[in-house]
């Protein structure tokens, strides 16, 4: 097995310099890192992770908290991590809580224990005691679409606008009875989404503590799921039946109503459109295609891991912040 001293030797060079270009420490001419590495991949030399670790005091390994891999949107912005991570050498660990304060808490743990250098939370139900947690253990956190958050590093996009822009779309198209499938009560950005939704139908008055006490209300809670969206969409038909658009909180449940309207026979867009939100991969490839907002998943991913980069970087810098605009989508759906 090659060893640094087999580097030093083949690039022509001093220990001292394989060391800083192999841990990423002092200066070092471009001309001889590039013979550094070019010994390494000749010699196919394998560091010692643990040994570089107690060196550097970085397992070059990173934690990322997602809430379901099994959403469509959820592994584009983990690949958009995984890519940007890998570019700056370092590893992903992934973890999936369902949501669930439990086993969010417990994510952390396990992440600490595994000594990560950073890590991401992706659209966290809990950010508060997620990030209290990250910060009681000194670990740099980054949040990815939590909505707002004036005290942390984060990335989100701009959801109230995005549903006004869905809704303004659809009375454009000549609806005025839009109903809406809403996400997860309390869950911010779903709430930005509910916000957005209310403040284009007139109803600016409406706190979104009042909405699922309000049962005259065209909205239903579908929770993000495909299940949800069928189950709520043949609830909002049932109690709304005078509805022409549907306006899904997100694309698994817009995909959801589209299935129900089909099995009922009920004419898409001819009798009832419908409109998403994320813009996932099979919204495109669905009959009718769906009209959505599209959100740019994987340039989020990046970013967040460009963020966190930044932050172990340089953690005394100010806390930097980042919000994605998004777009409408106009497909065969509405």
């Amino acid at each position: 097995m090659a060893t640094i001293k087999d580097i030093a030797r083949t690039a022509g060079v001093g220990i001292g310099t394989v060391s800083r270009v192999l841990n990423e420490t002092g200066y070092v001419s471009e001309e001889t890192r590039q013979k550094v590495w070019n010994a390494v991949k000749s010699l196919q030399y394998v560091p010692n992770g643990i040994a570089r670790a107690l060196v550097t005091k970085r397992t070059m390994a990173l934690g990322v908290v997602l809430h379901d891999l099994m959403n469509p949107y959820v592994p584009t912005i983990a690949r958009g991590i995984e890519d940007e991570a890998r570019r700056h050498g370092y590893t992903m660990m992934v973890l999936d809580t369902d949501w669930q304060l439990e086993h969010e808490l417990r994510a952390i743990t396990i992440l600490r224990q595994q000594a990560v250098d950073g890590i991401i939370l992706v659209s966290p139900a809990n950010t508060e005691e997620m990030v209290s947690k990250c910060q009681d253990e000194n670990i740099p956190v980054i949040v990815v679409d939590s909505g707002d958050a004036s005290a942390i590093s984060h990335i989100t996009a701009d959801h109230y606008k995005g549903a006004r822009d869905a809704v303004a779309w659809a009375k454009k198209q000549g609806h005025t009875h839009i109903g809406f499938l809403a996400g997860p009560a309390g869950l911010r950005f779903a709430d930005l989404r509910l916000r957005g939704y209310l403040d284009s139908m007139g109803l600016t008055d409406l706190s979104l503590e009042e909405v699922d006490q309000r049962k005259e209300l065209p909205i239903v809670r579908a929770e993000f799921l495909f299940e949800g969206g069928r189950a709520a969409t043949e609830a909002l038909l049932h109690a709304h039946p005078e509805i022409t658009c549907i306006f899904a909180g997100n694309d698994m449940s817009a995909l959801g109503a589209l299935q129900y309207l089909e099995q009922q026979g009920i004419a898409v867009p001819e009798q009832i459109a419908i409109i998403g939100f994320d813009d996932i991969f099979i919204a495109s490839l669905v009959h009718p295609r769906l009209t959505t907002i599209r959100q740019p998943m994987y340039e989020i991913g990046v970013a967040a891991a460009e963020l966190l980069m930044q932050h172990l970087s340089a953690p005394e810098c100010p806390i930097p912040q980042r919000v994605f605009d998004l777009t409408l989508v106009v497909r065969e759906s509405c």
